[in-house]
C-alpha cells in the first residue's frame, strides 16, 4: 500500500482535513500523519509571544483549540516532521498549509499546497474580482500584495475554520454583496460543508483548498 505523510503545522491527526481529502483520494493508501506541535501542550502554544510583524499562521490542537503560531516558530519543527517521516520510508509528504514556506531539505517529493492553489487561480481568473477567505483577519492586509494584479480586484475577509458555522453563514452574506467572480478558501482547514454554505449563499465558484491539493497529489501517488 503506497504512503503518503501529511505535515500539519498544528498537532496531528487532523481529523476535520482528512476525511474531505480521503474522499478524493480514496483509501488505498497508507496516509502517516505528523504535525510540527505534536510535541506542545495548549498552554505553551498560547503562550508563545507574536511580535506585531510576525508572520501569522492559524492552526489547530489536537483537541480542535484554535491557536496562532509565527512562521519562523513554525518552519524548523516541520522540518523537523519532514525528516522523521523519510525515516519512516515516507516518499511523497504534503504540507497541510496554504502558506509560503521557504524550501525545505528532502530527499522525498514535498508537495507545497501554497503553489498549487496560486497556479490554479492565475489560470482561472486573470480579470474581475477575486475574494480571498483567510482564517485570521491578522493575515488579510497582504491580500492584496499577494493575489492582485492587473485587471485584477481583491477582497479579503477572514473566518475561523474551527468556529462552527455561524461564522460562515455571515461571511457568506458579506460576500454576496462584494459581486466576485470566483472566491477562494485560503485555509486547508476550510472543509466541504463550509465551502457549501458560501456556493449556496453567494452562487459564486468556491475554490476549497483541500480538496484542490487532494485531486494533485492522487496525480503524484
Amino acid at each position: 500500500m503506497p504512503k503518503i505523510g501529511l505535515v500539519t503545522i498544528g498537532q496531528s491527526p487532523r481529523t476535520d482535513i482528512l476525511p474531505d481529502m480521503l474522499m478524493i483520494l480514496g483509501h488505498q493508501y497508507n496516509v502517516v500523519e505528523a504535525g510540527a506541535l505534536d510535541d506542545y501542550t495548549t498552554e505553551e502554544i498560547k503562550n508563545l509571544r507574536i511580535g506585531p510583524r510576525a508572520h501569522i499562521l492559524v492552526t489547530r490542537m489536537r483537541d480542535g483549540t484554535e491557536v496562532k503560531v509565527t512562521k519562523d516558530f513554525i518552519v524548523p519543527l516541520i522540518q523537523d516532521r519532514i525528516e522523521q517521516l523519510e525515516d519512516e520510508g515516507v516518499k511523497v509528504i504534503l504540507l497541510l498549509c496554504t502558506g509560503r514556506f521557504p524550501e525545505f531539505k528532502s530527499k522525498s517529493l514535498i508537495v507545497t499546497p501554497s503553489e498549487i492553489v496560486r497556479g490554479v487561480i492565475n489560470a482561472s481568473i486573470r480579470k474581475g474580482r477575486l475574494g480571498v477567505i483567510y482564517p485570521a483577519m491578522e493575515q488579510i492586509a497582504k491580500a492584496e500584495e499577494e493575489w492582485g494584479k492587473e485587471g485584477l480586484e481583491v477582497y479579503a475577509d477572514a473566518v475561523s475554520p474551527y468556529g462552527g458555522e455561524g461564522g460562515f453563514k455571515s461571511l457568506a452574506e458579506r460576500l454576496s454583496n462584494k459581486k466576485l467572480d470566483l472566491i477562494l478558501l485560503n485555509c486547508m482547514g476550510f472543509n466541504y460543508r463550509m465551502k457549501q454554505i458560501i456556493l449556496e449563499t453567494t452562487g459564486v465558484p468556491t475554490i476549497q483548498s483541500n480538496a484542490l491539493v487532494a485531486r494533485v497529489l492522487k496525480e503524484l501517488v
